[in-house]
């Protein structure tokens, strides 16, 4: 199947299509039949709204996505469900628990999801499920729920991926100082705690609440929800604040600002796959090794020359093209 047919699949929501598409994105998107596929791709996004869901394990992420998902279906909407499920960076394989746990349910509703590992491509997660999200937005899925792995940095990548991040906490398992202590307390557009049938929700509602409160303070107010995801409890609350959020994202210079650092990321990653070319490829860069092996230079001024060796090889590169 070639990029076209591809494209041609994507547009009709031909599932083989979708999936053969995400599966270019994972195996390495910064190859050239991916660079291919998201430049003949790319027109036709820009459609949906991507939601991210984070948090520690155990909270009931996949649960809540389960629910969140059918509760948009119902309402005539198309949802799409992708799960980050870590990999080893050895064998590259990945424990697809999320699969096992979501795609039933979601099938019977007629759902699409997909689980996504980095297959060992360091830096490459968030890029991979950026991707991933195109395909499903061009084929017309909206909103896209993105599930974090629940550790590390994915859960930060997140905010590359999507507009919307909630962070999901629970009660009675410390989540609220490790939420705090991991970041998130900024990444969240909006927080959640789940399983407000336990003792201690609204305690834990009040704390997260009276931290945000001591943080900066813009045109977005982050809300502080309480659900129960096995009584769909509080999900009409959730899901007119993530619609409230999405029309706040397009309201301006936030759409920008996304779209802006989006482009970042991608120049981040081209440069980091293309410096460890030039590392394992020796050459100059053995020289530089050398210099800083023999303490002749320091490290810092190492990173500087080899940065400056590659923009000056990718500077010729790209005028000999034209």
């Amino acid at each position: 199947m070639n990029i076209d047919q591809i494209i041609e699949g994507i547009s009709r929501g031909d599932p083989r299509s979708i999936s053969r598409a995400i599966s270019i994105f994972e195996d390495d998107i910064l190859a050239d039949r991916a660079e291919e596929l998201i430049r003949k791709l790319y027109p036709s996004t820009g459609r949906a709204h991507i939601i991210g869901i984070t948090g520690p394990p155990g909270v009931g992420k996949s649960t809540l996505i389960g629910r969140l998902s059918g509760f948009f279906a119902d309402e005539g909407r198309k949802p799409g469900v992708l799960a980050i499920d870590a990999s080893s960076p050895y064998s590259r394989g990945a424990f697809l628990g999320n699969r096992v746990r979501m795609q039933e349910s979601l099938m019977e509703k007629g759902i699409y999801m997909r689980s996504l590992t980095n297959r060992g491509f360091k830096g490459g997660l968030s890029l991979s499920a950026l991707g991933a999200c195109k395909v499903l937005d061009a084929a017309g899925f909206d909103p896209i729920i993105v599930e974090t792995v629940g550790s590390g940095q994915a859960d930060l990548d997140i905010m590359s991926v999507a507009h919307t991040v909630a962070v999901i906490l629970a009660p009675g398992l410390g989540d609220e100082i490790q939420a705090i202590k991991a970041g998130m307390m900024e990444i969240g557009d909006l927080f959640i705690i789940n399983k407000t049938d336990r003792e201690g929700a609204f305690i834990a509602m009040k704390e997260i609440q009276d931290t945000l409160a001591l943080g900066p303070h813009g045109k977005w107010i982050k809300p502080v929800l309480g659900l129960n995801s096995l009584t769909g409890e509080g999900f009409s609350d959730l899901t007119a604040e993530i619609d409230r959020h999405w029309i706040h994202m397009n309201s301006g210079k936030d759409a920008e600002g996304r779209l802006r650092g989006e482009v970042i990321l991608i120049i981040e990653n081209v440069f980091r796959k293309s410096l460890e070319k030039v590392m394992d490829e020796g050459g100059l860069t053995k020289e530089v090794m050398d210099r800083v092996f023999s303490r002749e230079i320091d490290p810092y001024l190492g990173a500087e020359l080899l940065m400056e060796q590659r923009l000056s090889e990718a500077l010729k590169l790209q005028k000999s093209s034209k």
